[in-house]
């Protein structure tokens, strides 16, 4: 075992544990979506290039630095392509830990109906947990672009609409919370999909909100997004 992968041990079979179960999940197909786990202020696991999430194992898991610099990876293994818009948002949300992107069939419909409703106040524990869903406009996959394009979001929330691509949901508690917060995600997307085909989605209200924000506070939860940015779950979505 490489020293790297000594250091990083437990990390990296989290970090491939939860590649296997985003695929069971099917939130992933084929080689789809990556996966990226901060372990220290510099350095970063990231899943690799065309391998199947389902397939992935310890030996698969790549280690860059906050530049998607190369520390180390196994031999044929390199990291995704897509490791730009992975080390950018970690340069810019020095709070995060753990990335998911990925194409769940949900929350995917809504980003290519280019749906405002995930913006919406609708479901307390989403709300609380990880912020609305802010869009990010569609860039082509693995080009510095996609990066580019999450600069205006990537401040006011944990979770992210891909346009006609598909989800960024991220933890400042490492890479199998940020799991689980995919994973409310499309269960929520899901409850929406059926309150529209029965009638319409109603949201909560302003004061809904601000009790809300009263129960973040008495319990000391830290708000979505960048720490300091945002100040209160009305300010994220009534202004």
């Amino acid at each position: 075992m490489h020293e790297m992968q000594k250091k990083y041990e437990s990390s990296i079979a989290e970090l491939a544990e939860c590649c296997v179960r985003t695929a069971g999940l099917g939130y992933v197909t084929s080689h789809g979506g990556n996966l990226s786990y901060r372990v220290d202020s510099d350095v970063v696991l990231i899943t690799p290039t065309k391998v199947a999430k389902r397939k992935i194992t310890f030996d698969d898991i790549c280690i860059i630095d906050l530049n998607g610099e190369v520390l180390y990876a196994g031999e044929g293994r390199r990291p995704t392509g897509e490791t730009p818009f992975h080390v950018r948002i970690f340069q810019k949300r020095p709070d995060l830990k753990g990335l998911v992107h990925a194409h769940p069939p949900v929350l995917t419909g809504f980003a290519m109906a280019d749906s405002a409703l995930l913006e919406k106040p609708l479901l307390p524990e989403p709300i609380i947990e990880v912020g609305p869903m802010v869009p990010v406009p569609y860039a082509e996959p693995l080009s510095d672009e996609l990066a580019e394009a999450f600069d205006d979001a990537i401040e006011l929330s944990n979770a992210f609409l891909m346009k006609n691509h598909g989800v960024m949901v991220t933890s400042s508690d490492g890479i199998e919370r940020a799991l689980d917060f995919l994973e409310m995600y499309e269960a929520a997307a899901k409850s929406i999909v059926v309150s529209e085909m029965l009638g319409g989605t109603s949201t909560l209200t302003k004061k809904d909100v601000q009790n809300l924000d009263r129960t973040m506070n008495t319990r000391g939860l830290p708000m979505p997004g960048r720490p300091g940015r945002v100040s209160s779950l009305v300010q994220l979505f009534f202004t």
